[in-house]
């Protein structure tokens, strides 16, 4: 190529790739990447579309994990993990944490800049970097080609790992190079194979052919035949920068100009949509209800369904307009990759309506059902009227309201709506006009703030204020204060029962009022309840009470509270609703709760211990998990049985008959990392160790981005474990002083939260650990016989050593009497040495017994021995309800220790922390080593206060320690958590606490206590 040719191709690289915009500030070359959206099967069947605005949104920048900003490509691997391509490496993310690959870490990956990431049918990860080539993952074993192995050149856009094998890869100025058994096979300008040597992207056709997008359009390449399709095929005189293929076979263009879609029996290309814009196109994807969606260089993204185009911006929470990856995942997530971030779409259980859809206000605090299915929504701002899943009216004070900040609402039997504001009393509105308005001015008792608002069958008017309850009927006023029973005239919730009884809930507790009589109810008298926030009628007559102290339940004339000891999370509820389906939804401060109405009569009863609670917070489609409560309704259900939270953020709506819907197949368990003595381990299919490995950690995860928060792992090593080990939602396990021999170490998970047993797929590692020579059979029989052989030896000499000496003592009388002497001394010193040899085999006895049950290293006792002593003390603190507390000391970047300084540095440690616990302990109870750099301390008789001030003492003498000998410049210390017995009735559940407690120790800055 000439020089002026090579100046023409430059540029078109640097035009196409500034319209990508993923230009590289710290390098001189400009880069682009997009990762194609790989269709998935989801396990959900299909929901109603929901606007995107609807969506869960979840965001990633630096500040979250991530080694950079710009997200060139996104890629979904079979067993789960989501992979990002950054200029500062590629990146792991498993729902929970993000792990880099980068030169520093994976000598295969030659550049840290990553245009693009591929998932291959086999599982492996295939890279294109920025110039390094292409790197290949398969399993945790790397390869990486480059120039020297046939590659055009090591700048590239994009590479494919064809169902032959072979490797395609893109180039950022040499064309497209195809490496298959070590031969090469280019594609460029100069042997006429290509319209361009810039190529942005490839796309493997399902019958096996390939689509390459090149800075001067598409080409075909069918069986080594390069086919251009130029503009009489439809498509502009324009760069091609992404390429998709539906679930249905439709080949989708990205281009400078658009979206092109490929018609199939004519092969031309017709614009996708005229409502997308001209815009440069470097993602596509289709989601797993076949909508497309289409990511822009300066417009955001675009999702093309039913309903037709929505567009989704920055003005909407979208990182940045600049979209460069899409990625549909296999639980029907949408990850948009933009130059400010990483973004997740996903279609939650909850529906929030707020201003992004037309709400006056977000803040919204009562609702109430409206005629023709519509519900009324009133917020800070003003009343809004939604229906037919839009915001189709609007009430504000410049529409005629005397002021904006409604309270409570209320759908009278006249068809008329009662509206309780912040400052203006009571208004009655009729076709959005005020009709009518009652206030202080009006000769109305109370204040104008209207907290809640009753009707009852005649007709009459109860009105909730801040000073006081008012009945209004046949146009007259009366008021009923505390001279009057009330308990406290700061109303905040009213009900008209069935029987006609209004209930009334106050700041101060619950009152009934029959037949003008105000009947106070003491429910502060039940787990010390005041506010009452709402009212659920049964239809025996049963009420349910929301309070500041729980769920109450109040039944022939018995009042009996569920809280925070019964498994709810949060005690202070806002509001109850029945779904019909058999559960009961609770609004709270800290997102929404569901407990089965069974579950609840049981523990009410006395038949079962604790609630299963299902929680939903902004993960599940709220946008706030902040609940409104103190006016209301705060919460109704539809006559569709949908269920409407009033939130800080919007009205939050949710079908719980579709819940099921959003229930996902649990995912397969990975073993993400094999540790022998601190090194990783290659994962094969058997994990052969050498003689000595001492210690084994196994590091696994489900991979899961809709419900992480909600699996739960047990494990267990066959030929170690009696049982499963379970261990909540901690995703390690960890093994000390193993014998030589052979195990299995098994693993799988469950969502107890989202009624998902444990799965029957058990994920599996055989591990083999060599014996030392003298733990061989073969040594251990030698050595059996060789001490049988010495036996007889002495056997043999004894029995000579007796007839020499008897020849000798028949000699004479005087030899044989002396002789006589001599030998029952020697005797009498025999049975000694076999007395002092029972003794020091007695000693050597106890010494294996103490070895069973003591950490080999550190001298202190072991967790088997821990394990034993914890439950018997348990279930003494059962019986006796005497004290019981639990601690767990992790040394703080322990780590840094092993990796710094040595292994035997280490060690050493080890001691000097094991040595000053037990100091410090000073018998006042029982210290363990847990497993690695973890201890454990169990308190019996000991009440948790006096535990705590044992375990900062414990902390103190650690700190003290001097370490300069074997870790210069460092400075030891612990973290701890440690947890009481009382309301725990497992041992797992006292361990769990511990256990939070220490990460919530780390997690506060380390060398501390916390408990």
């Amino acid at each position: 190529m000439s020089a002026g040719g090579v100046r023409r191709a430059l540029g078109l690289v640097a035009f196409g790739l500034l319209i990508l915009s993923c230009a590289w500030l710290a390098a001189p070359k400009h880069a682009t990447a997009a990762m194609q959206a790989t269709p998935v099967r989801t396990t959900a069947p299909p929901r109603p579309e929901k606007p995107i605005s609807a969506f869960y949104r979840e965001t990633w920048t630096t500040r979250q994990g991530l080694p950079h900003n710009q997200i060139n490509a996104i890629a979904q691997t079979p067993d789960g993990y989501l992979w990002l391509g950054t200029w500062e490496g590629l990146v792991r993310y498993n729902g929970l944490e993000f792990h880099q690959f980068d030169r520093g870490n994976t000598p295969a990956l030659r550049d840290n800049g990553v245009r693009s990431v591929r998932a291959a049918a086999n599982g492996a990860v295939v890279v294109g970097t920025s110039r390094g080539g292409v790197a290949v993952k398969q399993g945790d074993r790397w390869r990486s080609w480059t120039s020297a192995d046939g590659l055009a050149q090591d700048e590239i856009l994009d590479a494919v790992l064809d169902r032959h094998g072979r490797l395609w890869a893109a180039t950022e100025s040499m064309g497209l190079s195809m490496l298959e058994r070590g031969r090469a096979l280019q594609f460029n300008v100069a042997n006429g194979r290509l319209p361009s040597d810039v190529v942005f992207s490839l796309l493997e056709d399902r019958d096996g052919s390939m689509w390459v997008a090149t800075a001067a359009g598409l080409v075909h390449v069918v069986g080594g035949r390069a086919i251009r399709v130029g503009a009489l095929a439809g498509l502009p005189q324009a760069p091609v920068f992404r390429l998709l293929q539906t679930r249905a076979g439709v080949l989708l263009v990205g281009t400078e100009r658009g979206v092109y879609r490929r018609d199939a029996s004519s092969g031309r290309f017709v614009q996708l949509s005229p409502r997308l814009p001209e815009d440069g196109v470097p993602s596509l994807a289709e989601d797993n209800a076949g909508h497309l969606w289409i990511g822009t260089v300066n417009n955001g993204l675009f999702r093309l369904a039913g309903s037709g185009v929505e567009h989704f911006t920055s003005r909407r929470e979208l990182p940045n307009n600049r979209v460069a990856s899409l990625l549909a995942d296999r639980e029907g997530s949408i990850w948009v990759g933009t130059n400010a971030g990483l973004m997740r779409l996903s279609d939650a259980p909850f529906t929030t309506w707020n201003s992004d859809q037309g709400l006056s206000d977000d803040y919204v605090r009562a609702l109430a059902a409206a005629p023709d299915g519509g519900i009324w929504i009133g917020t800070g701002r003003g009343l809004n009227l939604w229906r037919n899943n839009a915001i189709v009216a609007g009430y504000t004070k410049a529409d005629g309201l005397p002021g904006d900040s409604i309270l409570s609402l209320l759908q009278a039997r006249d068809g008329s709506l009662l509206v309780g504001t912040y400052t203006d009393g009571v208004l009655r509105l009729r076709d959005g006009q005020v009709v009518a308005r009652y206030d202080s001015a009006d000769g109305m008792p109370g204040s104008n703030q209207i907290r809640a608002l009753a009707e009852g069958k005649d007709g009459t008017v109860w009105i909730g204020t801040t000073r006081g309850l008012v009945r209004l009927r046949d146009g007259q006023f009366r008021g009923f204060g505390v001279a009057q029973g009330l308990p406290r005239e700061f109303i905040i919730a009213l009900h008209v029962a069935g029987d006609g009884t209004l209930w009334v809930g106050t700041s101060n507790g619950v009152a009934r009022v029959v037949d003008d009589e105000v009947l106070p109810l003491e429910a502060n008298l039940v787990r010390g309840a005041q506010d009452v926030f709402d009212f659920h009628e049964d239809a025996d007559g049963t009420m349910w009470l929301a309070t500041d102290r729980g769920l109450l339940r109040y039944r022939q004339g018995r009042i009996r509270g569920l809280s925070l000891e019964h498994g709810l999370p949060v005690d202070t509820l806002f509001a109850i609703l029945d779904d019909g389906l058999g559960y009961l939804w609770l609004a709270s401060n800290r997102g929404v709760l569901r407990i089965a109405r069974d579950e609840a009569e049981a523990v009410l009863g006395g038949r079962r211990a604790q609630l299963t609670v299902d929680h939903f917070g902004e993960a599940d489609g709220l946008v706030s998990s902040q609940c409104n409560g103190g006016s209301g309704p705060a919460a109704m259900r539809d006559g569709r049985g949908n269920l409407w939270i009033a939130t800080a953020r919007g009205a939050a709506a949710v079908d719980p008959g579709a819940l099921q819907s959003y229930r996902h197949a649990l995912p397969h368990v990975v073993v993400e990392q094999v540790l022998a003595d601190g090194k990783p381990v290659h994962l094969d299919e058997v994990l052969r160790l050498p003689a000595g490995t001492r210690k084994l950690e196994f590091r696994f995860a489900a991979v899961s981005f809709q419900m992480p928060r909600f699996l739960r792992y047990r494990y267990q090593l066959e030929g170690f474990d009696p049982g499963w080990v379970e261990r909540g939602n901690l995703r390690s396990a960890q093994y000390t002083n193993l014998d030589p021999g052979n195990y299995r170490f098994h693993v799988n998970v469950s969502a107890p939260g989202l009624d998902q047993g444990w799965s029957s797929e058990v994920t599996g590692v055989a591990i083999e650990i060599a014996p030392q020579p003298w733990q061989r059979r073969g040594f251990i029989v030698a050595a059996i016989l060789l001490g049988l052989a010495c036996v007889y030896a002495v056997y043999l000499w004894r029995v000579g050593s007796l007839r020499r000496r008897a020849a000798r003592l028949e000699e004479t009388v005087a030899e044989r009497t002396h002789d006589l002497r001599l030998h029952a001394e020697r005797l009498r010193e025999s049975d000694l040495e076999k007395s002092v040899l029972l003794d020091k085999l007695g000693q050597q006895s106890e010494a294996f017994a103490r070895m069973a049950l003591e950490d080999a290293l550190t001298g202190v006792g072991n967790r088997r021995s821990l394990d034993a002593e914890l439950q018997l003390a348990f279930a003494r603190a059962l019986r006796t309800r005497r004290p019981l507390c639990f601690a767990l000391f992790d040394i703080d970047h322990f780590k840094q220790i092993n990796d710094r300084y040595s292994h035997a540095a280490g060690d050493q440690a080890l001691v000097a922390v094991a040595h000053a616990l037990r100091d410090a302990l000073d018998g006042a109870g029982m210290l363990a080593r847990w497993g690695g750099e973890e201890f454990a301390v169990l308190f019996e008789r000991i009440p948790l206060e006096r535990a705590r001030e044992i375990c900062e003492a414990m902390r103190q003498r650690v700190e003290a320690i001097d370490c300069s000998a074997y870790a210069p410049e460092r400075r030891l210390s612990v973290s701890a958590g440690i947890a009481e017995r009382a309301g725990a009735v497992r041992i797992e559940d006292l361990v769990a606490r511990a256990d939070a407690l220490l990460y919530e120790a780390k997690r506060a800055g380390r060398n501390r206590i916390a408990g």
